[in-house]
């Protein structure tokens, strides 16, 4: 009769372990940033204006997090689907959706 070793596994150590990795991966990856909220507006293209004018006018106003320029103006075609087509073709009046995070 084969005789079985039992290993006692502290519960509170893992769970200790496991909750300090994942605070420290988010501590340390810039995840969390505080509380944010998502603004939401509507931006009319006035005439000589690029996508990357666009991006580059709102970027600032964007506190939530680090996003960088081709992340924003991606963001921008991804939230206006008329816009996945032509890319760079947008035109005076009309009308662009645009949303970035503001810490509270």
């Amino acid at each position: 009769m084969s005789r079985q070793i039992r290993r006692r596994i502290r519960w509170g150590r893992v769970c200790a372990a496991v909750i300090g990795g994942a605070l420290a991966v988010t501590l340390l990856t810039g995840f969390y940033d505080g509380d944010q909220k998502l603004v939401q507006t509507v931006y009319t293209v006035k005439d000589g204006d690029t996508l990357r004018d666009i991006s580059e006018m709102f970027l600032p106003l964007n506190t939530g997090g680090r996003r960088y320029i081709l992340e924003f103006e991606e963001g921008i075609v991804e939230l206006n689907p008329e816009l996945h087509g032509n890319r760079g073709n947008i035109y005076p009046g009309q009308e662009i959706r645009i949303n970035y995070w503001v810490k509270e």
